[in-house]
């Protein structure tokens, strides 16, 4: 838990972002498509771990950000992913302004690194992230009916190493939605 903040704090902070924060909770459609999405990606992860040379052309890898995250208060996922050329796991923190389920954030960033040739692709959980570029802070707390409660800890050392926010005050909470 971070000591930054208080509940009430955080809580408080959140009412300045009323109007950006969308007002969608998940439903049995979206959660049979985020479980549709993991179950893809777990036969995709199976298929990938025999050991032969990824089918992607590693000369079309492009690196993508560890870090990509919308201002505002937004849906964020945390996914991980192996790179073509590479046997250590990356985690990457994505929101998305107008997502209204997580798997709205989700499903364009794995596209993205699908077609970067990453491998080994999995959503580790979700919740909400509330970017203020002129408070200069970052608001990491809740999770995903769809993809269960991300680890807000590790959300926020992956965002304080991006060199974009080492001057943000950045902190997580297991509290809210």
């Amino acid at each position: 838990h971070c000591p930054l903040y208080s509940t009430a704090s955080i809580a408080s902070r959140l009412q300045s972002y009323k109007g950006t924060m969308d007002n969608y909770t998940t439903n049995e459609e979206d959660q049979r498509e985020a479980a549709r999405l993991q179950a893809r990606l777990r036969a995709d992860n199976y298929d990938n771990d025999d050991d032969l040379p990824s089918s992607s052309d590693d000369s079309s890898f492009v690196r993508l950000p560890n870090v990509t995250i919308d201002e505002g208060a937004h849906k964020y996922v945390l996914i991980s992913a192996v790179a073509p050329a590479g046997e250590e796991r990356q985690h990457f923190v994505v929101s998305r302004r107008g997502a209204h389920y997580h798997r709205n954030a989700a499903e364009p960033f794995i596209e993205a690194l699908e077609r970067s040739g990453y491998k080994s692709i999995s959503v580790n959980g979700g919740g909400r992230i509330a970017l203020d570029n002129t408070k200069r802070t970052i608001s990491v707390y809740g999770y995903s009916y769809g993809f269960g409660l991300a680890d807000h800890a590790l959300a926020k050392a992956i965002i304080l190493k991006d060199p974009r926010y080492k001057d943000y005050e950045v902190s997580w909470s297991n509290d809210g939605y």
